[in-house]
């Protein structure tokens, strides 16, 4: 009798010590912690899938919607591969709009708005990337950017640096951002009278592209993520190739600036400095009296919509000054 009161004893304290044993959320059911999970542990977070060196998980959010966004995150991270010579292992951690992460930690570091709803960071040195599923649109545009800002971050230090240059890392990323939603020639065509209403003699300064070096966190909105800055890019890899990409070089880039500058003022002028045609000649002032109320008129309602301290995305001295 007292025997087995003993083992009923012994059962019950081991079934006791089993149920404290066993840990909450992810890992009760046998999952194993994710990344998302140890930065953001209030969140339940699925793992999606792996593939392309993208590591994907969803939290509130339907899988098809978020295999749609692993496959923009594999095909970014196939152009940058291949574009910058290697893609660091990253995660992607996609959340759906019923449920939202904690800023605190970012707002007390100054990298968040307070009180504001956190819709993209990434945190460089881990290669750990966060995307709010709200704006569904703005989604692959923010995976392409904080994917480009990761890899830029790596391929740095690859080479003993601590970030890569900046906004020059700006410009590449809006380059990628472009290439994968399809706005290069819109971007192109932007920057040829940006450049050309900011430097309309030709003789400015190549702009400060080693002004300072990334942050290893950057939380930012999307919703005013876009810049055509990355034309600049997509001009200097069209003539020196993707290599200098990994060209930490200020002067090499200096005199891309220079190139890119003329070319898209000899573009947007077309030898008007020298034709004697005064139809052209009043067609094309027109045209470009348009296009500055137009870009002064855009930039103005930017500046209302604008989120601080958000920071500047590919700011850039000497562009979009009002």
């Amino acid at each position: 009798m007292g025997g087995s009161v003993i083992r009923k004893a012994l059962i019950a304290g081991a079934m006791l010590a089993t149920v404290v044993a066993i840990p909450h959320g992810s890992a009760a059911r046998g999952q194993p912690t994710s990344p998302c999970g140890e930065r953001f542990p209030a969140q339940d977070w699925v793992h999606v899938s792996e593939s392309g060196g993208v590591s994907v998980y969803r939290a509130a959010l339907d899988q098809v919607v978020a295999e749609r966004f692993a496959n923009t995150a594999m095909a970014v991270a196939a152009d940058l591969r291949r574009d910058l010579g290697a893609f660091p292992a990253s995660t992607l951690c996609v959340f759906g709009p019923d449920t939202a992460l904690d800023a605190t930690a970012l707002e007390e570091s100054g990298l968040h708005p307070p009180g504001a709803r956190l819709h993209a960071a990434v945190f460089a040195e881990q290669a750990l990337l966060f995307v709010d599923s709200q704006q569904v649109r703005l989604v692959e545009d923010a995976v392409a950017f904080g994917l480009s800002h990761i890899a830029l971050w790596h391929l740095a230090a690859a080479q003993g640096e601590v970030g890569y240059p900046d906004p020059l890392s700006g410009a590449v990323a809006q380059w990628f951002v472009a290439r994968m939603n399809g706005s290069l020639e819109q971007h192109h065509a932007t920057m040829r009278l940006a450049t050309f209403f900011n430097d309309p003699g030709g003789d400015a300064d190549a702009s400060e592209w080693f002004a300072s070096r990334q942050e290893p966190i950057m939380a930012w909105n999307p919703e005013y993520q876009e810049s055509p800055i990355g034309d600049f890019i997509a001009d200097a890899v069209a003539r020196n190739g993707a290599e200098i990409l990994q060209t930490l070089d200020p002067g090499e880039w200096a005199v891309a600036d220079g190139v890119w500058r003329a070319a898209l003022r000899e573009e947007l002028l077309q030898g008007a400095d020298e034709s004697r045609d005064w139809v052209g000649g009043v067609l094309i002032t027109a045209g470009v009296l348009v296009a500055a109320i137009g870009l002064t008129w855009l930039g103005r309602r930017q500046r209302r919509r604008k989120q601080v301290p958000m920071g500047e995305i590919a700011h850039v001295d000497g562009f979009f000054e009002s």
